[in-house]
């Protein structure tokens, strides 16, 4: 019964507990959950709905992390929380991290800690791969903070 937490300073805590909604919303802050999808099977991400607006600090790691696992290459702004997922659950989609997800989730993220803080990661990332992750960290950091425009009316 486990999930994941990387706080905004870019550490990953590990929760023995069943993911709930109730337990994603304390984990991620005022404001609720938003859905972040992913292209990793048996994982889905959840971020802070308003974490922008409400000035929560941008997660860099998180973002990194997000992003490799195939989300929307944006900053995202507070915890990140990833979950199991199950497209098909009885009861509720959101369920534990497999172990088959989770260990390569924790060596992801030691990899992008690693550097980030310019040390040397495990021996299978490339310099290619090194290169972007650096290029993405300084986009994460420096892009404008996501928006929205809402029209009102059909476009003429």
């Amino acid at each position: 019964m486990t999930y994941l937490v990387i706080d905004t300073d870019g550490a990953l805590h590990i929760r023995d507990q069943t993911p709930t909604l109730d337990a994603i919303n304390a984990e991620v802050g005022d404001g609720g959950k938003d859905q972040v999808r992913l292209r990793l099977a048996g994982a889905r991400g959840f971020v802070n709905d308003v974490g922008f607006r409400a000035g929560l600090p941008r997660n860099v790691v998180g973002s990194l992390l997000l992003m490799c696992c195939g989300a929307s290459q944006q900053p995202y702004a507070g915890p990140v929380v990833i979950t199991g997922w199950d497209d098909y659950g009885r009861d509720t989609e959101i369920v534990p991290l497999p172990a088959d997800v989770l260990g390569p989730l924790r060596a992801l993220h030691a990899d992008l800690r690693a550097i980030l803080a310019g040390d040397t990661p495990c021996g299978q990332c490339s310099p290619e791969w090194i290169a972007q992750v650096r290029k993405a960290a300084a986009f994460v950091v420096d892009a404008l903070t996501p928006t929205i425009t809402i029209h009102r009316g059909l476009p003429t």
